[in-house]
């Protein structure tokens, strides 16, 4: 974006050295000066509202990057510990989950994000990693659509169903949303033994 700052306005050759100069010369400087200031720190802010930084944790609001090559990066971990009753996982949290069972869980996912016009669509996913704790607790996912395979009468109590069953292990999923978590959908849940 080309920037809106513009000096030819502005009479560098005012004051003339060595005589008397009208004060609206200097009039017109200065607020041709003050209005290019004012343009210069509108666009200093938003160069600071909508750019990344590399020594802080920052936001890019939403906005699309292109044509970039990642390497050696990661995801940030929300650890939940122990936990039973109803746990809200949240993406702007970060988006990776990781918990263990004390009892009944009900799990619910939030904050799945929209393209920077808060209305179009973007692809968003949540891991979860999830550790029961013993053999009789039940999972449940709020508003979520299991795969066909995995789901039980009312589609979102896991419990005892195929997805967690009767041992100790860690489960393996992830939670998607393409359209700001109005529909959310499960991924096959992968199963790792426990110790």
């Amino acid at each position: 974006m080309a920037s809106s700052i513009t000096v030819a306005s502005i009479d560098a050759t005012f004051p003339v050295s060595g005589q008397d100069n009208d004060s609206q010369g200097f009039r017109d400087n200065t607020a041709q000066i003050k209005t290019q200031l004012t343009t210069a720190g509108t666009e200093i802010s938003d160069l600071q509202t909508n750019s990344a930084t590399t020594n802080a944790t920052d936001s890019f609001n939403g906005h699309d990057i292109k044509n970039i090559n990642l390497m050696d990066w990661g995801q940030k971990i929300v650890a939940k510990g122990s936990v039973s009753g109803s746990v809200s996982c949240d993406f702007e949290d970060g988006n990776v989950v990781t918990l263990t069972t004390s009892g009944d869980v009900t799990l619910s996912f939030t904050n799945f994000p929209l393209e920077d016009d808060g209305t179009t669509n973007t692809f968003a996913v949540m891991k979860v990693l999830l550790t029961k704790g013993t053999s009789t607790h039940s999972v449940t996912l709020t508003g979520v659509s299991l795969p066909v395979s995995l789901e039980s009468p009312d589609s979102s109590t896991l419990g005892q169903q195929e997805a967690f069953p009767l041992r100790k292990s860690t489960f393996v999923f992830d939670v998607f949303s393409v359209d700001g978590g109005t529909t959310k959908l499960a991924s096959q849940v992968l199963e790792y033994p426990g110790s």
